[in-house]
């Protein structure tokens, strides 16, 4: 099969090496190309017997900016079409199943059979992150700039490919739910400490590095699926368990009075999800996820926070004929706090600025 957005390549080591290159973007994302490549690239290794494993890296600076939201969007206006022509039940059902795919996805990667290496050579966020963390063994290069996290939060929605599960089966419930709850991207070093990256080499030895843990006889098998897997901070219902989740809902309330849906469906489905295996739990996340996802809270934070922030950025509602102006001096009335910050980084900027307030005194403080 012919791939757009990935390349394949097979050494006689017999290790197969997947670098994901979207033509035409700056970073890679998950848009459904992506996703429907990436699964078939998972079905094609697993069923290849002379593929001994395989490695998942980046052509780009960065491995992955996350999931394109405008599909995620596409996929609400999808369900209302559903909705209308065959009711509730199929619209439900049709919403469920497509956004628990990545989901499948990555859970068909790490028991395929095959040892999964993800070599991440920048960026790693969101749906980009959770392929990682589906990653038998995650290296990453040398790189100050190198962030990794979960910010799903920050748009009202929540990770739904596994990372509401996997993260707190890898690192303590406290920092697992800091993570999730706070949509922070963690450097490398703090990464490497949580355990959520296993090694961290030089950029040229990456791809090196990750074929070698593989041709060492690195495992295809995840800690939570081997039979007397403890999770990090024991069972929810220990005594580490009850002082947490009690406490975190207090705290919960306290900061969002309940007006934030996807952060009580994190909790939700961290509790839930680790009394049950894994594949239980994630039919658990996919659930909430699809809840999550059709709640007019999310649908206003995609919109305002990223495709109109994108719109905006772009200056998509500039009048076509009104041409650009180059200012050089401008006045900002009000010398406050606020104006004078404004005239300040306007004059670091090049421009002339001109402070006007009520009277001299004033505006001889703002400057």
């Amino acid at each position: 099969m012919a791939f757009k957005n990935f390349k394949l390549e097979t050494d006689a080591d017999g290790i197969a090496l997947i670098t994901w290159d979207i033509p035409g973007r700056s970073m890679n994302v998950l848009d459904e190309t992506s996703t429907n490549e990436l699964e078939a690239l998972v079905k094609e290794t697993t069923a290849d017997a002379a593929i001994k494993g395989v490695v998942i890296t980046s052509a780009k600076e960065a491995f992955c900016a996350g999931a394109d939201l405008s599909m995620l969007e596409g996929m609400n206006r999808l369900y209302a079409d559903v909705l209308k022509s065959k009711g509730e039940e199929a619209a439900n059902q049709m919403l469920f199943d497509t956004s628990r795919r990545f989901s499948q996805i990555n859970r068909a990667m790490e028991t395929s059979g095959k040892p999964w290496v993800a070599a991440i050579n920048g960026l790693a966020l969101g749906g980009g992150f959770e392929i990682t963390l589906s990653c038998h063994y995650r290296v990453a290069a040398e790189n100050p700039k190198t962030r990794l996290g979960l910010p799903e939060i920050k748009v009202g929605l929540f990770p739904g490919a596994g990372g509401t599960q996997r993260v707190p089966r890898i690192v303590q419930p406290q920092d697992a739910m800091n993570l999730l709850l706070k949509g922070e991207a963690l450097t490398l070093d703090k990464a490497k400490a949580l355990k959520l990256v296993d090694a961290i080499v030089p950029a040229a030895d990456l791809i090196k590095a990750a074929k070698d843990w593989i041709k060492g006889g690195g495992k295809a098998v995840q800690p939570w699926d081997e039979k007397g897997f403890k999770l990090p901070g024991g069972p929810v219902f220990s005594k580490n368990g009850m002082m947490m989740f009690p406490a975190g809902n207090a705290i919960y309330r306290r900061e969002t009075y309940d007006n934030y849906p996807a952060a009580r469906a994190i909790m939700s489905c961290v509790y839930e999800g680790l009394q049950l295996p894994i594949d239980a739990a994630l039919r658990v996340e996919s659930r909430y996820f699809t809840k999550i996802l059709r709640s007019k809270e999310a649908a206003a934070m995609i919109r305002s926070l990223f495709l109109s922030m994108q719109e905006l950025n772009k200056g998509a509602r500039r009048p076509a004929d009104v041409p650009a102006t180059k200012l050089k001096k401008i006045a900002v009335i009000g010398a406050g706090f606020m104006g004078a910050s404004v005239g300040y980084v306007s004059a670091r900027g090049g421009l002339d600025v001109v402070l006007i307030d009520r009277d001299q005194e004033s505006a001889d403080k703002g400057k």
